[in-house]
């Protein structure tokens, strides 16, 4: 029995024991400070407050509160850098009534003729086209009433596609205005434009055929639209006078006054 109960003493004992030095290192673990666990340092929150507290009160009062009334000189305009006018470039009356007939390409006649007027497929090109390039006439019965049947361009024969009449799509100006960029653009004419008034009285020769034209029907390659050009085309220039022009009616004049005088003598 006293064996038995010294055995027991000393298996609680060593638990005692074992339990103590357990929780001796628990205690000794946790009291290890672990990194990001630091308190906030006072000092950097007050001087964090002081600015915040400073900006506010500037900002306060150089603000004005944030009008625009407040913050604008009366009179003031926004310089213009150096080099620059400021304005956009003045566009010459040529160059106005071309864009307008680009507008009015865009919107028909790109989708088959394509930007570059080189045409597609069975479509026909415009750049450098004979049929563009020549007499205005041809070209605005093509425009106004559309074409079928085969043509012949640079050489080549087309005759897959039909080109409908724009006669009831586009109005006078835009019918001008399109075979004047497209003469320009593809044709590289600027010289002359088509007017208003040239379309005008081509849609009352031409404008109530019922059916498109065929090539052979249209009329001869010379003929052009008739009608005055815009004085703001190819404004003729005054011719300058020669630097030395003075001078030389003054001895021409004095050669002939001597040439008098000699004769007189004689």
């Amino acid at each position: 029995m006293s064996e038995q109960q010294e055995n027991r003493d000393y298996d609680h004992k060593k638990s005692v024991r074992d339990s103590a030095s357990i929780a001796n290192n628990q205690t000794e673990e946790n009291s290890k400070p672990q990194q990001g666990t630091e308190p906030f340092p006072v000092w950097l929150l007050i001087i964090c407050g002081i600015i915040l507290i400073v900006g506010g009160t500037y900002v306060g009062a150089n603000s004005g509160g944030f009008e625009f009334a407040n913050n604008s000189k009366s009179g003031y305009e926004p310089g213009v850098p150096a080099g620059l006018s400021g304005k956009a470039p003045e566009l010459s009356e040529f160059e106005k009534y071309v864009n307008g007939g680009e507008a009015v390409y865009k919107a028909v006649c790109n989708g088959c003729h394509q930007a570059t007027g080189a045409g597609q497929g069975q479509i026909p090109p415009l750049l450098e086209s004979e049929w563009i390039t020549n007499g205005t006439e041809r070209f605005a019965q093509i425009v106004l009433n559309g074409i079928r049947g085969p043509i012949t361009v640079k050489g080549v024969s087309y005759g897959g596609q039909e080109m409908q009449a724009q006669k009831g799509a586009l109005n006078d100006k835009q019918i001008a205005q399109v075979m004047t960029y497209v003469r320009s653009k593809f044709g590289n004419i600027s010289e002359t434009v088509v007017t208003k008034e040239m379309v005008e009285s081509a849609r009352q020769k031409f404008g109530d055929r019922p059916t498109q034209y065929t090539a052979g029907e249209l009329s001869p390659a010379e003929t052009m639209l008739q009608g005055d050009q815009p004085d703001w085309v190819s404004p003729e220039e005054p011719e300058a006078e020669p630097e030395n022009g003075g001078e030389s009616a003054q001895i021409h004049s004095g050669q002939m006054g001597n040439e008098q005088i000699n004769s007189k003598t004689a």
